[in-house]
């Protein structure tokens, strides 16, 4: 479940550049961040069962901001092959370390392929997921995984001084937020959950903020 915010802002404030930097310095201890595998593998557990109908002979996934490759140590199982993308150069490493362990993965890298693809999976998400929308295959499926929206959670001027230079939004996102997101980039059948047992308490800062699993199918 890499957090990445991999777009720019407003205000002169290059969020891309700062992620990339900041997974650059963090991504050896990434995995040793509070929770972080116990809440990826509760993530990968539900998106395997409330995401997609996975098929480990025909199934293959684009993981778009795909970190250490935590997510993929659920998935690998369940899938005919996997592809992590990441902007940090560091994160990009790490997996491929994590790959090297297990069959079907394709390793990860900073550009991605023009393949169609079975499933994205994305954390969190892009402003114009439209992007990605187009390297799905006819019926394939975007699932979205970020912070749920509530006016209890917390915002940016509440979160650690060191991450709000790579946390552009600053309270997550709205169903709404996410049904506009996914029907602007033609997508279809948006369904929008809060996933069980997931809730980030000292990651980035964070307490009590509750993730979503949204998706969106591509027309056939």
């Amino acid at each position: 479940m890499a957090e990445h915010h991999h777009h720019h802002h407003g205000h002169g404030h290059d969020f891309a550049e700062a992620n990339k930097e900041h997974f650059n310095k963090d991504s050896h201890t990434y995995d040793e961040l509070p929770l972080v595998k116990e809440l990826t593998e509760k993530e990968g557990k539900y998106i395997l069962s409330h995401g997609w109908s996975f098929d480990p002979e025909s199934t293959t996934v684009l993981n778009f901001a795909c970190g250490t490759g935590l997510l993929e140590t659920t998935l690998i199982a369940h899938c005919k092959s996997i592809q992590g993308v990441d902007i940090s150069q560091g994160m990009v490493d790490q997996y491929n370390k994590r790959a090297e362990t297990l069959g079907n993965w394709k390793g990860a890298n900073s550009m991605l392929s023009c393949a169609p693809w079975r499933t994205i999976t994305l954390s969190p998400p892009m402003r114009s997921p439209a992007f990605l929308a187009y390297f799905l295959k006819p019926g394939g499926a975007l699932l979205v995984t970020d912070r749920v929206s509530l006016d209890a959670v917390p915002k940016i001027e509440d979160i650690q001084k060191k991450y709000e230079t790579i946390v552009p939004h600053k309270s997550g996102f709205s169903e709404e937020d996410m049904r506009k997101v996914f029907e602007g980039a033609g997508l279809e059948s948006f369904s929008l959950n809060v996933i069980p047992g997931v809730t980030l308490d000292g990651m980035f800062g964070l307490t009590d903020q509750k993730l979503f699993l949204a998706k969106g199918l591509k027309p056939l």
